[in-house]
């Protein structure tokens, strides 16, 4: 009888111990599909706050192409491009659209305030490749060296004096294109300042600005590097001036030795965004964009006129 008790309770035992280990497995197994989905989850779930700011290109394959640190906000941005090589590059007081193809900017946009313009930092002059840049190769300094073009800022400098990072980064080679001396110090110069002085009559302007890359055509290149030298530059600006009313105006410039009066320059957004293939201002009310770009009147833009 003792024999038969003892076999019971070792049964018994081995049951609780068998019981034990299961549990205890199971455990291991629930928690460790726990872990690695919560890191799953880290590792591709956009957090929320970055989510309720992202402009409304969901659905497009540019959208779904943006960089993993963001996707650029703001009205300033354009609308994602597809039919070209995109890169979209966030850096302090700019945005910018990087090609790899051509190795300068699609555009560069900023939000230009009255603020900015009274900034004290000097001018950098510290001329780097862009490092950020995650695809593709980059422009390099020695690319326009010799080149008898001058690394033409899109962002200018004047216009990023608010902050040391701001302006260390304006100086980075993808907001450079290759310009004629006599563009880069003349009328893109003159259309820097106005914008300067805009932004301080009406508190703050958007702007974008870059190359005209077209389809098709076969351009000069510099440097071993093949840096694209643009034929013609663009720039368009934008203002409210109501609740539900803003003014825009554009700006086309060759890329050679003329010079002309600034109205001489002045286009539609319609007509820039006809050339290049860039949807500008895209985040405003439809019917707002309409009316803002299909027009403009150099008379409504101070210190513009014929």
């Amino acid at each position: 009888m003792a024999k038969k008790k003892k076999k019971q309770e070792n049964k018994k035992l081995r049951l609780v111990l068998g019981i034990c280990v299961l549990a205890l497995a199971y455990w291991f197994v629930h928690a460790g599909r726990q872990t690695t989905e919560a890191v799953t989850d880290d590792a591709d779930e956009t957090p929320a706050a970055e989510m309720a700011n992202m402009p409304d290109d969901s659905g497009t394959e540019a959208a779904e192409a943006s960089p993993a640190r963001g996707r650029a906000k703001g009205m300033e941005i354009p609308a994602y491009l597809t039919d070209r090589e995109e890169e979209i590059v966030q850096h302090e007081g700019f945005t910018l659209s990087y090609n790899r193809k051509h190795l300068v900017p699609n555009w560069v946009a900023w939000v230009l305030t009255a603020e900015r313009t009274r900034g004290t930092e000097k001018r950098a002059d510290n001329f780097q490749p862009d490092e950020t840049i995650k695809k593709g190769p980059i422009a390099l300094d020695s690319d326009y060296r010799g080149s008898g073009y001058d690394r033409g800022h899109m962002c200018p400098a004047a216009d990023c004096k608010h902050l040391r990072a701001s302006m260390n980064e304006c100086f980075l080679l993808s907001n450079m294109c290759p310009q004629t001396h006599k563009l880069n110090a003349g009328d893109w110069e003159d259309l820097e300042n106005l914008c300067r002085k805009w932004a301080v009559e009406y508190d703050s302007i958007y702007i974008v600005c870059g190359p005209v890359i077209r389809k098709g055509e076969t351009y000069q290149t510099i440097g071993a590097n093949r840096v694209t030298v643009p034929r013609q530059f663009y720039k368009v600006v934008l203002r409210w001036t109501g609740e539900r009313e803003a003014q825009a105006i554009g700006f086309l410039m060759d890329n050679d030795d003329s010079s002309q009066p600034l109205t001489a320059h002045a286009v539609t957004v319609d007509s820039v965004e006809a050339l290049t293939g860039i949807n500008f201002f895209s985040k405003l009310p439809k019917d707002v964009e309409r009316r803002a770009e299909a027009k403009y009147d150099c008379a409504e833009w101070r210190y513009l006129s014929r």
